[in-house]
């Protein structure tokens, strides 16, 4: 769907390049208050939001056009953007927080978004991703400034990770919270879960997002440069009262209205003359007669009448940028009409409407239900990347008693692992760099099965071990094997082991297993068969495997 958040830009060419603007000033940001950081770019609106000149108080009128342009620094002070419209801007993501989506018959607002993080490590040139992109440190401060403001990983962000200098070359949504917002079918059941898989949500109403200062994104024009928004400049049409519209009105000229009296009207509300069925839509207002031209719904003629006979419509109070979804009627009820959409306009006492599907549509006012912003609008920050799943500091790990860590007797040069994931690899779990992080994991392919072996440079004693997952997705069966240098998975199922471990929640957590011995003295090698997992889905995820015994 077109932006409408970019539309009619006939004043505005869009871009301006600046191979050498200084960005002193730009980044000002950084050192400002909440307070002032949220207001640093003027005034902010939505569609259908109350105004009154700031010139003329009296003067008030309806936002019916948001017009954005940005300006924008890519992180080596190299270029920058001026001027430039939203609908040349492109995330670096598919998902961000305030974005609307739908699943089946639900509406929702995303609230938070954690992204997976691939970064290429500069002594091997290795490539691991992280969850949720824990454990990343900047390596220098972004765009080359110090602040106490963070700016979002991006690709080609340089940073470091247990001590180990690497670069983010991509970001995927992993999973995103999301709360609910209305249920189309208008029944009892129960909402979504609020976490839940990127690809299972379609993103809706795109042009209502939108963009902040201190935002990462690209330019469509030069997708290969990482760009962070430094300034934007917000100008909006308003269709006043008196049935006259302006464009291009700077924000800052303009004062927001949380109300306006009972007997006060914009143009195209549904109102009703006397508390009468007689419903007619409002085409002016004269503010100082306190009178309304009314045109009224299937009748030729226009009337001005005294505003104070006049009365909103109880259930028709839509304004231009309202949420709505359909009224279940006979002739919708089993039909493939879409459930969601915005009031982009009024016509002629009918509704214009932007559907989830991207179509649009002429309605009448009885076929919608409408929603109050306030339904739709943040109600809490309970969400955020400091949750238990996502937090990356390293993992406390008790070794047993009279035993040691046997990951210094190991010859990492040798590991091998059958099904592993190429970015989500053994060494994600294994190594003492990465281990201990729970943002970096191994990962199955094509099935739940993993087959790792694991060589020793010297003949060792294995007592127990290790070996943590998530609650989902963590492994379950683990079959272990001793000494067998040619062993694929065929061989680990048709053989039978020399140990077998059911894991629990805690040992998922770290909770040590402890293995007939007798069975694993003096070997050179170690073979662990992960069977299946927790839940038996087709994904096994080991964020880490401690082997604990003697040499």
């Amino acid at each position: 769907m077109e932006d409408k958040d970019n539309a009619d830009l006939d004043s505005h060419s869009g871009l301006e390049f600046d191979n050498n603007s200084d960005s002193d000033d730009v980044f000002d940001y950084f050192r400002m208050t909440k307070e002032d950081f949220d207001d640093a770019s003027g005034r902010r609106f939505r569609h259908g939001d109350v105004v009154s000149s700031m010139s003329n108080p009296d003067k008030l009128g309806q936002v019916v056009q948001i017009n954005r342009f940005f300006g924008m620094f890519d992180s080596d002070d190299l270029y920058s953007f001026q001027d430039i419209p939203s609908n040349q801007l492109k995330r670096i993501t598919k998902f961000a927080k305030g974005d609307l989506v739908v699943l089946t018959h639900w509406l929702g607002r995303v609230v938070y978004v954690s992204c997976d993080t691939t970064v290429k490590f500069e002594n091997d040139d290795s490539l691991r991703t992280f969850r949720g992109g824990t454990g990343l440190y900047p390596r220098f401060p972004s765009w080359n400034i110090s602040c106490d403001r963070p700016c979002p990983l991006h690709p080609g962000q340089q940073v470091m990770v247990a001590g180990k200098p690497c670069t983010v070359i991509d970001l995927v949504d992993r999973f995103v919270y999301v709360e609910w917002i209305a249920n189309s079918e208008c029944s009892g059941s129960p909402p979504p879960p609020d976490k839940q898989d990127p690809n299972s949500l379609t993103q809706v109403f795109s042009y209502l997002s939108t963009w902040k200062i201190g935002d990462v994104c690209k330019h469509v024009s030069y997708p290969e440069i990482v760009v962070l928004i430094t300034d934007i400049r917000t100008f909006v049409d308003v269709s006043w009262q008196d049935g006259s519209t302006e464009r291009n009105i700077p924000s800052t000229l303009l004062k927001p209205i949380s109300d306006i009296g009972v007997h006060d009207f914009l143009v195209d509300q549904y109102v009703v003359l006397d508390n009468s069925e007689h419903l007619g839509v409002v085409k002016s207002v004269n503010h100082r007669e306190k009178t309304t031209t009314v045109k009224w719904i299937n009748r030729l003629n226009e009337d001005i009448i005294s505003s104070s006979r006049l009365n909103r419509h109880h259930l028709f109070n839509y304004h231009l940028g309202n949420l709505v979804f359909r009224r279940i009627t006979k002739e919708a009820e089993n039909s493939d009409l879409s459930s969601f959409g915005s009031i982009i306009g009024f016509k002629d006492g009918n509704i214009e409407v932007a559907w989830d599907d991207g179509t649009t549509s002429m309605v009448q006012p009885q076929e919608l239900h409408g929603l109050d912003r306030n339904d739709y609008g943040y109600k809490s920050d309970e969400y955020s990347s400091s949750s238990d799943e996502e937090v990356g500091d390293s993992l406390v790990v008790e070794i047993p008693d009279s035993n040691v860590d046997l990951l210094d007797f190991v010859d990492l040069q040798s590991v091998k692992c059958l099904n592993e994931s190429h970015i989500h690899c053994i060494s994600n779990a294994l190594e003492k760099d990465y281990r201990d992080f729970k943002g970096l994991n191994l990962e199955s392919t094509a099935d739940e099965q993993l087959l790792i072996y694991i060589p020793f440079k010297q003949p060792i004693n294995l007592h127990s071990l290790i070996i943590g997952g998530p609650l989902e997705e963590g492994p379950k069966t683990v079959n272990l094997f001793a000494n067998k240098t040619h062993f694929d998975v065929s061989d680990a199922i048709e053989t039978t082991p020399r140990d077998t471990a059911i894991l629990s929640e805690d040992n998922l957590r770290g909770k040590a297993v402890k293995l007939k011995q007798v069975k694993f003295q003096s070997v050179h090698s170690v073979t662990i068969f992960i069977e299946d997992n927790q839940y038996g889905s087709k994904l096994t995820r080991v964020e880490r495997i401690y082997l604990f015994g003697t040499s």
